[in-house]
Parts: structure tokens; C-alpha cells; sequence
């Protein structure tokens, strides 16, 4: 087998059990309140909730680039010949500008290679496990590098949350969007464009999602073999659920992986509740 690892940063939130047994580093995130700083792998969600109900203001920062090269000289130490590294995409976050300039830091910068992604969270992890399957399957470099990008150019990631004022907190949607949608109690459903979020629409039912999330899934998919799915759970498994049935009912030509869990750095900036998709197809 070749021998290729694997970086990623804390927002891929892949299962204990899958870091350790594809021996991945991850390279953390930071959750800020005030003076003081916290790595998001060294809280849990309830943390952030317990900050946010008693009023703080939190703030995320991206890693330092000398994080991501430290986790690239472990994974060389380990006898790594190549690492590939999935992070947050550019314009949302810093995350991949440092794992950038990490790589430079190298004195062979090639033996690391970033996949420029404009994904985040459960997006990244439906690429992250094709980049291990991929390596498991003892693909070259050449054919991992080739087929991941050509995912990358089907991404599309779309989710749904209890209300929009987390977002307003976070300075994604303006107070009157937010004030309005939480009133109606209409049901926002946000998508990534470009690797930004954007609201979409905002359905007022559960059902207005699933058909508006499997109408731009059959827009997008068109003419493609196969569509990888990860579907994500967060605190909301009967609509996400659903979501899965309608999903696999719809198309034929599905993979479908599921996730139960967003970490802190997601859930401080998209409250306590939500459920969404992400594809890429080929």
C-alpha cells in the first residue's frame, strides 16, 4: 500500500474511531471569549451553549500555520511520504491560508497537498472519506489528486437550523432577516455558493426543505452516475431521517453516509438544532 496520510482540520468532524483508525491529525480551530481562548478538541458543544445562554459574545479564530506544520512533521515522522490536507474553505475561513503557508514552510513543500475545498463541516467530511478510501484502495497520488478535484467541482452543501438568530450573532444575516424569520418561524435554508454562506429561501415547514433540498440535488446531479451523500443530524434525527428516506427514494444511483454530530465552532454559529445534506457526484 502506499504510504499516504492524512491532515484535517477540527471542523471535519469525522468520528473518534475513524481519526484514530486512519491515523489522521487533526489541527484545531479556536472558540474566543474576551481574553481567553480555547481549542475547540479541548470543549464540547455545551460549553458553547453555556457560554452563549449566559451572554457571552464568542469569536472563532483559524489555526496558526505553525499547527498545521507540526502535524505535518508527525505525519512524516510516522514515515508519511505524502500528506493530503482537507480544511475549510478560503473565503470562510483562515484555515486554509495557514495550512498554506505551513506547506511553504517545508523544505519540500510538494510532499503535502491541500485540496482547495468550499466545503465546511459535514462537507468535508464526505471528502475526507473519499480521499482515505481512495488511499486505502492504493491509488496513486496522481489518481487521488485528479478524482477529488473533479468532486470538488459538484459540491454542493445545504442545511437548515432551528432559527436565524445564531447567524445574527455571527454576523452572517442581518438582525432584520433574523427577527423576521424567527416571527414567521420559517424554516432558512442555508447554502454554500463559492465556499460562503448564503440563505436560500425559507421554507415555513419540514417539508418545504426536503422538497426544495431534493430539487436542487436532481438540478445539480443531472446526468451523473453516481451522487456521495453525507447527511447531518444535529439534534434533529426524525427530520434528518426523513431527509435520508426522501433521498434514496429519489435517486437510484446514491451512497449516503450519516453524521450525528457538529462540533463547537458549528454550533456556536448555528445554534442548537438543524439537520442538511451535502453531494458531489460523478
Amino acid at each position: 500500500m502506499r504510504n499516504y496520510g492524512m491532515v484535517i482540520d477540527s471542523t471535519v468532524y469525522l468520528s473518534k474511531k475513524e481519526i484514530k483508525d486512519f491515523d489522521i491529525i487533526q489541527v484545531s480551530l479556536n472558540i474566543i471569549d474576551k481574553d481567553e481562548t480555547y481549542k475547540e478538541l479541548d470543549v464540547d458543544v455545551n460549553f458553547v451553549y453555556d457560554k452563549l445562554d449566559s451572554g457571552h459574545r464568542l469569536t472563532t479564530s483559524q489555526p496558526s500555520p505553525g499547527e498545521f506544520l507540526d502535524a505535518y512533521e508527525k505525519q512524516f515522522k510516522k514515515g508519511f511520504e505524502k500528506v493530503f490536507v482537507v480544511c475549510l474553505s478560503e473565503p470562510l475561513s483562515g484555515t486554509y491560508q495557514s495550512a498554506n503557508l505551513a506547506k511553504n514552510m517545508l523544505d519540500n513543500p510538494d510532499s503535502v497537498y491541500i485540496f482547495k475545498s468550499n466545503m465546511a463541516a459535514f462537507g468535508n467530511e464526505m471528502l475526507a472519506l473519499e480521499v482515505h478510501k481512495m488511499i486505502e484502495e492504493d491509488k496513486t497520488e496522481e489518481e487521488i489528486i485528479t478524482r477529488i478535484n473533479k468532486l470538488l467541482e459538484s459540491t454542493n452543501l445545504i442545511f437548515t437550523i432551528e432559527n436565524m438568530i445564531s447567524l445574527y450573532r455571527s454576523g452572517r444575516i442581518s438582525k432584520a432577516k433574523a427577527a423576521v424569520g424567527s416571527v414567521l418561524r420559517l424554516k432558512p435554508l442555508i447554502q454554500m455558493i463559492e465556499g460562503k454562506l448564503d440563505l436560500l429561501k425559507s421554507p415555513r415547514t419540514h417539508k418545504g426543505v426536503v422538497e426544495a433540498i431534493l430539487s436542487r440535488m436532481d438540478k445539480t446531479t443531472e446526468g451523473f452516475k453516481t451522487i456521495h451523500v453525507r447527511i447531518l443530524s444535529h439534534n434533529s434525527i426524525e427530520q434528518a431521517k426523513v431527509l435520508e428516506q426522501a433521498i434514496k427514494e429519489k435517486f437510484n444511483n446514491v451512497k449516503v453516509s450519516f453524521n450525528e454530530y457538529l462540533g463547537p465552532v458549528f454550533s456556536l454559529h448555528l445554534g442548537k438544532r438543524g439537520y442538511g445534506v451535502s453531494w458531489c457526484a460523478e
